[in-house]
């Protein structure tokens, strides 16, 4: 049976929840690979995509304070806390720029102070000194967040950043479906319901976005795969997700500093069946900098068909006790694809063939 879903599989057919349990549990870690690795040479060949992009995070001071999360603080009290102005993010963004970046990835803590109008202001602004730069910007817990400070809908919250330029919608803030599973690792932040409305509204307004699954903490083999499951019937109803992102717990410096992490395997084994059970996601792309260097190389034959780009100063999974680069050089980058016997192809944030003249930073 097992041999049977796998071929299926990898010839890009659907596999039920239950088939993609028994995969996840049974099927052998090269054989499951190796379905994975032949959808992706079907739809890709041997390319793999990456973008030239970095993040910033306007403030780390978050009132949800979530139990897995290292990034935030409670208050500006904490000697940890920063908030940074429009102006401040705005500088910082000129001095990016000027490494060459295509894409700027925003997000950060949920504090009144950073409201729906503080983000018209700064996209506003970025785009008006930036206007080829893509924004990735507001998860969609962010987007209901700041929607409820200025007591609007998160439609009209989409549709305002939106209008200040406002290009993409990343995928966090997702976490894991499962209420069983949140309740225990983010029991301030808003239900899976909440999440998947805010993606569907932003499709609808021709808004493209990404997903994630964190993984490799208390949730199941049953309660992963279900987390799919949600995320792939809503890209039947809508087809506005451009990329799948697994994105394994870390749990240095959280509340949950006691437990290992996933290990190599249930990393491959997640990425692997996100690539065969998301048969409707264009993408499943690689964040290196939570599964590090050396397992990104090794995914690339598990299921990756993208990475998550240079990235340059990366703060969230850096607040854990992760030991990867801040961020990699776009060589770094490309030696990594190769490595994996695949050849790099740079995009920009829709997945159009980026081409430059010189080599970024």
């Amino acid at each position: 049976m097992i041999d049977s879903i796998l071929s299926r599989a990898s010839e890009g057919e659907r596999i039920t929840s239950d088939e993609a349990i028994l995969l996840y549990e049974q099927a052998p870690l090269d054989d499951l690979g190796a379905a994975a690795n032949a959808v992706v040479e079907r739809r890709y060949g041997d390319e793999v995509t990456y973008n030239v992009n970095a993040h910033l995070n306007p403030t780390n001071i978050c009132v949800v304070g979530c139990g897995f999360c290292a990034f935030a603080v409670w208050t500006e009290k904490d000697e940890r806390a920063y908030a940074y102005s429009v102006d401040d993010l705005l500088k910082r963004a000129k001095d990016l720029a000027d490494l060459g970046i295509t894409e700027l990835h925003i997000v950060g803590g949920m504090t009144k102070e950073y409201d729906l109008e503080y983000y018209e202001e700064l996209f506003t602004e970025l785009k008006a000194e930036l206007p080829e730069v893509f924004l990735t910007a507001l998860t969609a817990v962010e987007i209901d967040f700041v929607a409820r400070l200025s007591k609007v809908s998160s439609k009209e919250a989409l549709e305002r950043t939106m209008a200040a330029g406002h290009d993409t919608m990343p995928g966090g803030g997702a976490e894991v479906f499962s209420p069983r599973v949140r309740k225990i690792i983010a029991d301030r932040k808003v239900p899976a319901e909440t999440w998947l409305r805010v993606h569907r509204e932003a499709h609808a307004l021709g808004m493209r976005t990404n997903a994630t699954l964190l993984f490799g903490h208390f949730e199941t083999p049953e309660e992963k795969v279900d987390h799919m499951q949600q995320l792939r019937a809503l890209q039947d109803e809508t087809k506005g997700f451009q990329a799948f992102i697994p994105l394994p717990f870390l749990p240095g410096n959280t509340d949950f500093a006691y437990l290992p992490g996933p290990s190599r395997e249930e990393k491959l084994r997640t990425i692997a069946l996100g690539r065969i059970f998301l048969d409707n996601f264009p993408h499943v792309k690689g964040h290196w900098v939570m599964h590090g260097e050396d397992i990104t190389t090794e995914a690339l034959r598990f299921g990756f068909d993208d990475l998550s780009g240079t990235l340059t100063e990366e703060r969230i999974a850096h607040a854990t006790t992760v030991k990867t680069p801040l961020g990699l050089s776009e060589g770094r980058i490309k030696e990594i694809i190769k490595a994996a016997g695949r050849v790099p192809v740079e995009r920009e944030t829709l997945y159009k063939r980026y081409q430059r003249e010189t080599a970024a930073a």
